[in-house]
This record gives structure tokens, sequence and C-alpha cells, in this order.
């Protein structure tokens, strides 16, 4: 689940209802029928669902984190007591390049 959403919305609700309510019907129309093709479409209807989920539970990239610069964002270290903001072209003391 997302952090900011615990249901779905939008296109994912959308195909997770379609194939559950196709999966249903099919289901009873297989009980009422005995039609063997009924089965094919109950799995198709579980094969709508997924690309549901699967776009529901996708990560979501945040577009705040990537542009704030300064000591929250990760770029910063406590080095003897003070707060040191990594730039670019910093080195540590290996002579290694900073983050």
């Amino acid at each position: 689940m997302n952090a900011d959403s615990s249901s779905p919305r939008g296109l994912a609700l959308v195909l997770i209802v379609a194939g559950a309510l196709l999966m249903v019907i099919a289901t009873v129309a297989l009980l009422v029928t005995h039609e063997p093709l009924m089965r094919f479409v109950v799995a198709a209807g579980g094969a709508v669902q997924i690309p549901g989920w699967l776009l529901h539970l996708r990560p979501r990239p945040r577009l705040s984190g990537g542009l704030e610069i300064g000591p929250d964002n990760g770029d910063a270290d406590n080095w003897m007591g003070e707060r040191f903001i990594w730039e670019a072209g910093d080195r540590d003391e290996h002579g290694r390049a900073g983050r």
C-alpha cells in the first residue's frame, strides 16, 4: 500500500472492480449453465485485476525531495559537533569525493 493512499483510486480502481465484477458474473454463469468456456472468463477477470493492483502498489516519485538542498535532505553530516553540508566537489579525509 502507498503511504498517501490506502485504497485504490482512478484507473487502478476501475481495473480492480471491473475484474472482480467479471469474475463474479462468470462464476454465477458457470454454476448455472455448466459452460466450460466460463472458466476462461473467470480467469480473464482475474487477469484484469492484476494490472490494477500493480498500478496501485507502484512506488510514486516524490518531486519535493529532489528539489530541496540543505541539511534535511541527507546531504548533511555531523562532524566534530558541527553540521557539515556536502557540496559538489567536496572530498573526505581520504580524498574520495563526497556524496
